[in-house]
């Protein structure tokens, strides 16, 4: 990659043109004398980098010194110059080159600590480890809950239009902007927002968010652990009425008379009940689960045990568990196909709206479009950003964000269509679900349907009952290391103090996690525990908006267009930031209108949420009003300094030199030629 850096710094130094001595020129380092100017700087350069600060060494040959200046200066290129012709590593369609002063701050301006970045945080062995760590999340239990296939239901083919649209308009620009985020930094979800100070607090925010999702996603892995360890015994228990929870009404039928208006309780709706403590033999709200209990402790320990070990160890764990899960996967789609004999008219049959209108099954769809799309970046927010800082500084993760997305449609579409045969086996066998049975849970379809899909077949009941659940807990077990690494990556990368105790830390926080979901292990915790997703997707959604307004407009079109090739390696269309900075912003709005409308018909918000939603919400203007009380200056300046990066450069030495030189240290090179970008063309 140097000689891709070499070339396009010196295709910007024979650029330019000067018109006098008195002319102040902005010098890039010329390739001829850049090795001796490397080694003859090497000293000053490291120990500028110890004491907090960097200043790109000036360039200079035998002949003559020139120095910086921030002063606008005109380009122009030699197109005629034989060494140009033959330089294809750079754009060479431009006419003129403008320079716009970089606002950088200084640390004694904004009284901020320089960044230290940590060297011993680690990378992924394999550029395959980020994508499988990204993929993890499609085989989740929201992909195969009630959503979706009631989406389907209502809204047939028009929900696929809905779904394609958010993706496009909200998952791949906010995973493209997270990815950039954490690679181009090198640092975790708190770190990050060098790029404009002024928003770490929402990096706070985000990790508050991070911690309330964890206290009950240890419940949410924890669930299908007990199902998956209930199918190795001979007769599965949530097929049999032989057990200590079942009431004397207990039912096994297979047939029922869809005219009857109340049905006995099912075994499998039973055992449901005996997991979450929703049946009538349960006297207080705080009683204990045990199995979940047993559960929540069995996947923190797990969960421990993995974070205790390196990165690269972590990313090889990713990869072998979601071949595992691509591959149980691919098993149980084929089977169920196999199994009920899927025909083209029962396919095209599953595409047919119930609603009359077009617009109402378009309308209807977008809510669980939304939903369904968040879930591309994982529960809980920054797991992307997190899992990229990880990335070499070059990954083309342009390419990957489009491998994921691609990979969470094809794999939502194979999970709607499970779905709606799970759905369908249950209704034509137990009974209607939300009508002769409704335990108002949104787990309740997941583990009603598919629970009594594969307990009812013939050959290997056990088998495949142990292969969906396990699939599911595996995928949980993931989204939780995910998102513990990171709450751990963002606390260590932002106070340097914190790397000497990383094992402590880790072991601690993840007891704290284990004590705290003890809550949800009871019969209250359960009924917060249906609250909860729906308030997390809210906060997704504004924090994301937040910062898709902080990037594109705040830190600017260009200099993110410009960051993002220079790390890419490529040029990047203007066509794709223009739809990230425009219709991104619109679709935002719609979603969080619909989001606070369904959320307002459906729950009336609980204490716990109003007192969690508050908290989240006021850690970002508390911390801005802190950040500029603690900026010197006029008001005017202490906006201006907190808005401008600190320390936002790569943290590698060598590519910091290649971007500062390139880039400029106090000014950032705008091409125009037709189409504007500062692109490195790999």
């Amino acid at each position: 990659m140097k000689s891709i850096y070499s070339g396009a710094k010196q295709q910007l130094s024979s650029c330019m043109q000067h018109d006098g001595d008195d002319t102040p020129p902005v010098i890039l380092v010329a390739n001829n004398d850049y090795n001796h100017h490397q080694q003859e700087n090497h000293y000053h350069h490291q120990q500028q980098q110890h004491n907090g600060g960097y200043q790109a060494p000036a360039a200079h040959n035998h002949q003559a010194r020139h120095s910086r200046s921030p002063q606008h200066t005109v380009l122009t290129d030699h197109n005629n110059s034989p060494h140009n012709n033959n330089n294809n590593n750079v754009n060479n369609n431009f006419i003129t080159a403008v320079t716009t002063p970089i606002t950088g701050t200084s640390t004694y301006e904004t009284l901020q600590r320089p960044f230290k970045h940590d060297r011993r945080r680690g990378q992924w062995s394999a550029t395959a480890d980020f994508y499988f760590a990204c993929t993890s999340h499609a085989f989740g239990s929201i992909i195969f809950s009630e959503v979706p296939v009631y989406a389907m239901i209502f809204g047939g083919v028009f929900f696929l239009p809905m779904y394609l649209i958010a993706i496009f308009l909200y998952a791949i620009p906010i995973f493209i902007i997270q990815t950039f985020l954490g690679q181009f930094s090198t640092s975790g979800l708190v770190s990050a927002f060098r790029v404009a100070p002024l928003f770490k607090g929402i990096g706070y925010s985000i990790l508050l968010l991070n911690l309330i999702s964890l206290a009950y996603y240890g419940i949410v892995a924890a669930v299908p652990l007990i199902y998956a360890a209930n199918s190795v015994h001979t007769v599965i228990p949530w097929m049999s009425c032989d057990n200590a929870w079942n009431t004397p009404n207990c039912s096994t039928h297979s047939t029922y008379d869809a005219d009857e208006i109340a049905l006995d309780p099912h075994a499998t709706v039973e055992f449901f009940r005996y997991i979450i403590l929703t049946d009538d033999n349960t006297p207080h709200d705080y009683v204990i689960s045990w199995p979940v209990l047993c559960g929540v402790v069995g996947v923190w320990l797990l969960t421990l045990g993995i974070l205790l070990k390196r990165v690269s160890f972590i990313g090889k764990f990713f990869r072998c568990i979601c071949v595992i899960m691509f591959a149980i996967f691919l098993a149980i789609f084929l089977h169920l196909i196999c199994y009920i004999r899927l025909d083209w008219n029962t396919f095209t049959d599953y595409f047919k709206p119930t609603l009359q209108s077009s617009f109402s099954g378009m309308l209807g769809g977008l809510r669980t479009a939304i939903f369904m799309s968040t879930w591309l970046l994982g529960p809980g927010w920054g797991n992307v950003l997190t899992l990229a800082s990880h990335n070499r500084f070059h990954r083309d993760s342009e390419k990957l964000t489009y491998w994921v997305s691609g990979t969470h449609v094809l794999l939502a579409f194979m999970a709607m269509i499970c779905g709606r045969i799970a759905f369908d086996h249950f209704e034509d066998h137990v009974g209607f679900l939300h009508f002769h049975f409704d335990e108002e849970h949104y787990m309740q379809f997941l583990y009603l349907c598919f629970a009594y899909l594969f307990g009812s077949f013939t050959t290997l009941p056990n088998f495949w009952c142990f292969l969906f659940f396990g699939m599911i807990f595996l995928a949980e077990l993931s989204a939780i290391i995910i998102q513990m690494m990171s709450v751990l990556t963002a606390l260590f990368d932002e106070f340097e103090q914190l790397r000497t105790k990383k094992s402590r830390i880790t072991i601690a926080l993840t007891l704290l996690m284990l004590t705290v979901s003890l809550y949800f292990c009871t019969k209250k915790g359960f009924e917060h525990l249906d609250l909860l997703p729906n308030i997390v997707i809210l906060s997704h959604l504004i924090i994301s908006f937040v910062l898709l307004l902080m990037t594109t407009w705040i830190y600017g079109r260009e200099r993110f267009q410009c960051d993002l090739q220079f790390m890419l390696g490529k040029t990047i269309s203007s066509f794709k930031i223009f739809l990230i900075r425009f219709l991104t912003p619109a679709f935002f709005v719609l979603s969080i209108i619909q989001t606070l409308y369904f959320l307002e018909r459906d729950n009336s918000p609980t204490a716990l949420v109003i007192v969690s939603q508050c908290v989240i919400y006021a850690i970002a203007p508390a911390y801005m009003i802190y950040k500029i009380c603690q900026t010197n200056g006029t008001l005017r300046n202490r906006l201006k300094q907190c808005f401008a990066p600190h320390d936002w450069h790569p943290v590698d030495a060598d590519n910091r030199r290649f971007y500062e030189e390139i880039m400029g240290v106090s000014e950032m090179l705008v091409m125009e030629s037709g189409e504007e970008n500062c692109a490195v063309n790999a």
